[in-house]
């Protein structure tokens, strides 16, 4: 590529002619998008799979069903402690331990003997009251996927007042 500029001389003058040279420039913009590509590729988010069921607008509305014997597995995380129960009267607290620091291990045996006595029931509810840190309710999902509950629903709330304590959390079947 060549290019000329005036040298700023009025009249017979030859305007002076020079090349560009183009290739370390070249060179420059391909390592770049080499370095680019390379660290993009590493750059992966951790994700998890949503299933979601759109029923078709013009069918039929289902019939009633009976409710499922075995309800889903629930954990309810409040700042003051863990609920972990599938049935409300078979309700299972864990008070915290300190600033909502919870015994993970007794929550894990708990997760453990639910999944083993119904290993056809892969559905688990983790709700949250807010305010409460999201490491716990992280670490509640690992445990249930650890043991093959897969299909989770997530929820939250206001934190539970003393008088809500005693009914089931929000998302929690009801009855028993």
């Amino acid at each position: 590529m060549g290019a000329s500029f005036d040298d700023g001389k009025k009249g017979r003058g030859k305007s002076k002619n020079f090349d560009l040279n183009l290739v370390p420039f070249i060179d420059l913009l391909s390592s770049l998008i080499t370095f680019l590509i390379a660290t993009a590729v590493w750059n992966q988010l951790s994700s998890l799979n949503v299933e979601q069921a759109i029923s078709d607008p013009t069918a039929e509305p289902p019939t009633e069903q009976e409710p499922d014997p075995v309800p889903p597995l629930t954990i309810h995380i409040r700042a003051d402690g863990i609920s972990v129960l599938r049935k409300l009267e078979e309700m299972k607290n864990y008070p915290a331990i300190g600033d909502q620091e919870y015994d993970w291990k007794a929550i894990d045996e708990n997760v453990k003997t639910e999944a083993e006595a119904h290993p056809e029931k892969t559905d688990v509810v983790i709700v949250t009251d807010d305010g409460c840190h999201f490491e716990s309710m992280i670490h509640a999902l690992d445990i249930t996927r650890a043991y093959g509950l897969e299909k989770t629903l997530l929820g939250g709330g206001p934190a539970a007042t003393n008088a809500s304590l005693s009914a089931p959390p929000a998302g929690a079947p009801a009855g028993g």
